[in-house]
């Protein structure tokens, strides 16, 4: 059933361009009517989102960072692209008397509401439509305006309705480790292949480190600095995505239950422990080799299990290969 802030829009919308179809108002229009952006917007704490479906996202401002419906920290580079784009958004033609009709028609169909508040004050309200059909620009109408315009964003090429999105998993920040050096009390790895060199590194500051074994004995002999670099590389740690939408409880019980390739832990100066579980994934996609060989599992991307076995990742192999590492990594000679 349809929200009923879409079947307001349609009827107001449809009264407003019967009146401007019928009649040849060749006025201007008056600015309120066509002002979009909202130009400060380090002074924006809160935006909301809603589409056709009553599928919404809240997203509201922090000290220093977002959050997405008050469950998890917000992608800073996505509310970057939507702020640039609340600020800079600018009307660029109001829509042709003949394609006012169906245009009408398709914002009341398909359209973002989206709010914006700073403080407790409510500052704009406009719908935002689908794009143009040379994807350079965007349909929107603001609330209680006379007629719907096609948008841009001035300095960007394309259309600006994908920036503006309800998905909550897609909002999440995908980072998942994240931690100045210092922070770093230690590091542990224990990888399927070589069980047997699984390792702690510890950072103990002043730029002194340990390394001890799978059976907690402490090693020497290691390259401090190798052990130093390698630690720093948990700093800051992405996944792909978010994939618990395609695991079900029992999917995930299966998953659990067959032999990580790795498990990385990292440690705070609180005694927090973050670990992650990599498992190898299906090659669903069917790659191929050089030789046209299929391969076992697929080479790009694993799984990732989190939060206590409950959140699972899609994990790229190329930002997880530097951090699956066993103890005789740090006894290499580095070749330059």
């Amino acid at each position: 059933m349809k929200n009923n802030w879409i079947l307001i829009l349609f009827v107001s919308l449809l009264v407003i361009a019967s009146v401007i179809y019928f009649t040849n108002n060749k006025g201007t229009i008056k600015k309120e009517l066509r002002d979009f952006a909202v130009k400060d917007t380090s002074e924006v704490t809160k935006i909301f989102m809603a589409d056709k479906d009553n599928i919404s996202v809240t997203l509201i401002r922090k000290d220093g960072y977002w959050t997405v419906n008050n469950k998890y920290v917000a992608r800073p580079d996505a509310i970057n692209i939507l702020l640039e784009t609340i600020a800079s958004v600018t009307v660029k033609a109001p829509v042709s008397k003949s394609g006012l009709p169906n245009i009408i028609k398709r914002l009341a169909a398909k359209s973002v509401k989206v709010e914006i508040y700073k403080g407790d004050e409510l500052v704009k309200v406009y719908y935002v439509g689908e794009p143009t059909a040379d994807q350079t620009g965007t349909y929107m109408v603001l609330k209680n305006s006379s007629v719907p315009f096609i948008t841009y964003k001035p300095g960007f090429s394309g259309y600006l309705s994908v920036r503006y999105f309800v998905d909550e998993t897609i909002w999440r920040d995908v980072t998942i480790f994240q931690y100045s050096f210092q922070n770093i009390a230690s590091v542990s790895v224990n990888l399927q292949a070589s069980p047997d060199k699984a390792f702690t590194a510890f950072n103990d500051g002043n730029n002194k480190f340990h390394l001890f074994d799978l059976n907690k004995k402490e090693i020497t002999g290691f390259d401090t600095l190798m052990v130093k670099e390698f630690i720093a590389r948990f700093r800051k740690i992405k996944c792909e995505s978010y994939l618990n939408e395609f695991f079900p409880e029992s999917r995930l019980d299966s998953l659990l239950k067959t032999k990580p390739v790795a498990i990385l832990s990292v440690t705070n100066r609180k005694g927090e422990i973050n670990t992650l579980k990599l498992y190898t994934k299906p090659n669903f996609l069917r790659y191929y080799d050089d030789d046209g060989k299929e391969f076992t599992r697929d080479p790009d991307a694993m799984y990732g299990v989190l939060h206590g076995d409950k959140q699972v990742v899609s994990c790229q192999y190329f930002v997880f290969d530097p951090l699956m590492k066993d103890l005789s990594y740090f006894f290499q000679k580095k070749r330059f």
